[in-house]
């Protein structure tokens, strides 16, 4: 069983660089062409692929995003709050270049104030892959629709990171990336 996961297209905060954790944000024209673009892709390659299950977060960015994919595979998301993103708490909606905000994201077992560490957020990713492997044995592969630092803690399942590759590790909105369960 194969698990895809993809980051939602680009929204209004990305582009204005800021902190975007649990905080609502909205697709931009470039965002919705992406999520377009990749649910496109996404059809093309439905045999091959062979996803019969989306896991959605409930974030709105997510759930728009994965509209697209629903139509071209005509599947349902199945929300799930344990995919929203990393709750930047009081950093949320404030620039990221913040010299604070930086020294917290760089430190995976620190919390934001207010928030949630990476750490936190790895375990609710661990806790949804495990669920799914027990739930979908041998019925096709599975699509995730989430956020930035939530796919980079799905890649952390797969793949041992130390804190300055994971640092280094760029997921780009609606890149679809392919793990094996």
């Amino acid at each position: 069983m194969k698990l895809f996961v993809v980051r939602h297209g680009e929204t209004d905060l990305n582009v204005k660089e800021l902190a975007c954790g649990i905080s609502e944000s909205i697709l931009t024209e470039k965002g919705r062409m992406q999520a377009q673009a990749l649910a496109n892709r996404l059809k093309e390659d439905k045999a091959k692929n062979n996803i019969t299950t989306i896991y959605v977060s409930p974030l709105k960015r997510a759930r728009d995003t994965a509209a697209y994919i629903e139509q071209a595979l005509q599947l349902t998301a199945i929300p799930d709050a344990r995919l929203h993103e990393i709750d930047f708490g009081d950093f949320e909606g404030k620039p990221w270049n913040n010299p604070e905000f930086l020294y917290i994201h760089k430190n995976p077992f620190l919390t934001f104030p207010a928030g949630e560490s990476f750490a936190k957020v790895a375990h609710r990713a661990y806790s949804i892959i495990e669920d799914v492997k027990h739930k979908h044995t041998g019925d096709g592969n599975i699509l995730f629709v989430c956020h930035g630092v939530m796919t980079a803690a799905i890649y952390t399942y797969f793949k041992p990171f130390s804190a300055e590759e994971l640092l280094r590790l760029e997921i780009k909105n609606c890149q679809l990336l392919e793990f094996d369960l």
